[in-house]
């Protein structure tokens, strides 16, 4: 881990139930990817603008990709799917959404290792949301050992079709108006 990734601090049990509240009660991946961006900023001291979501089919051992030195994430349409037929519990599909776009987006800052990316997940989760938060399991586990139902997924192959989520890093975009 770089010097930068080891400014981790703790929050107080307050903040965290907060943080948690918010993220349970998201209402759309901009929401989520704000209090991603917010806790990645306080938990390391980095920040990234300018990013765009896409939403393609992928097997399901895919949950999303960064390509290195885009302002794209590319996350898995059909794992978002099915992660809303398996469990229909907002808050759990909020928190698979927080984890694969913290995920990414510290590959964006520019963390490449995904050993590396998955340690600062987790304790980026950890300390920001608290140990009980569905996220800090979602973080420290493989999804497909959480929710095996969603082994179905892996024949899905690689789509050509994407859908750019229009309203994303919404903070980070001014509008003229």
């Amino acid at each position: 881990m770089s010097e930068k990734s080891n400014k981790f601090f703790t929050h107080t049990k307050e903040k965290q139930d907060e943080l948690g509240r918010r993220v349970d009660r998201a209402q759309n991946f901009d929401e989520i990817f704000e209090l991603v961006k917010r806790v990645v900023e306080e938990e390391i001291g980095e920040h990234r603008a300018g990013l765009t979501l896409v939403l393609a089919n992928m097997p399901s051992t895919v949950g999303a990709y960064h390509p290195m030195g885009a302002n794209i994430i590319v996350v898995n349409k059909s794992l978002i799917n099915g992660m809303q037929q398996v469990t229909r519990n907002p808050k759990e599909i909020n928190a698979f959404v927080f984890m694969v776009l913290l995920h990414e987006y510290l590959h964006s800052l520019g963390y490449a290792d995904e050993g590396t990316v998955r340690k600062i997940a987790q304790r980026v989760s950890r300390n920001a949301l608290g140990e009980s938060h569905p996220t800090v399991k979602l973080a420290n586990a493989n999804w497909l050992e959480l929710y095996p139902q969603l082994q179905s997924l892996s024949q899905q192959p690689f789509s050509r079709e994407f859908e750019v989520v229009q309203k994303f890093d919404s903070s980070s975009t001014s509008y003229i108006g």
